[in-house]
């Protein structure tokens, strides 16, 4: 029983250990921008929909560029009907190169990301066109919720099968010792 309740714990801990490591280390989607002189990347990191806290990082594409970067923005770009909504930007703890930027986005459509980017060419301001998605169809709880629903269902019917073979032998080895003959 014991050796049972190992092997169902052990497939569980890898599958949380590789869940919760593996939000984050990458981004889901980049996109190139240019700004005047200036040639960005734009690393997303959560992608861009309507109430949601849009994550993403920015930085130069060029190796060994210093930039800077002020007054960021998210504004609506024409054909979206909604207000300029302020975004937070600050330098990465990791690498100060490579900028934090966070906002929610509060209405689908187009969007720019209006900034100002100061560097070795000089300081100018420009728009970035981010394409903000609509709710997703589902929430994100349930489709987790819908996603692991099998997963107790699984680990309950190894454990009946083990239980199951358990007994089984366990009858085998008790009938082979009443079919003995004593000496």
């Amino acid at each position: 029983m014991r050796s049972v309740k190992n092997l169902a714990i052990i497939p569980l801990l890898l599958f949380l250990v590789a869940a919760f490591t593996a939000a984050g280390s990458s981004p889901l989607a980049t996109q190139d921008a240019q700004v005047g002189p200036y040639r960005l990347l734009l690393s997303f990191y959560s992608l861009p929909r309507v109430g949601q806290q849009l994550n993403m990082t920015i930085q130069s594409k060029i190796p060994g560029q210093q930039v800077q970067f002020s007054q960021v923005v998210l504004k609506p770009a024409p054909g979206t009907d909604a207000n300029t909504v302020r975004a937070s930007i600050n330098p990465d703890a990791d690498n100060p190169s490579v900028y934090d930027v966070n906002v929610t986005p509060p209405v689908r459509g187009q969007w720019l990301l209006h900034l100002t980017v100061k560097g070795s060419s000089g300081s100018v301001t420009g728009d970035i066109p981010i394409n903000v998605a609509g709710t997703p169809v589902i929430p994100t709880w349930l489709g987790w919720l819908i996603g692991l629903l099998h997963l107790p269902l699984f680990i309950a019917f190894i454990w009946l099968q083990v239980n199951w073979r358990k007994a089984r032998r366990d009858a085998q080895v008790q009938q082979e010792a009443l079919q003995k003959p004593s000496l």
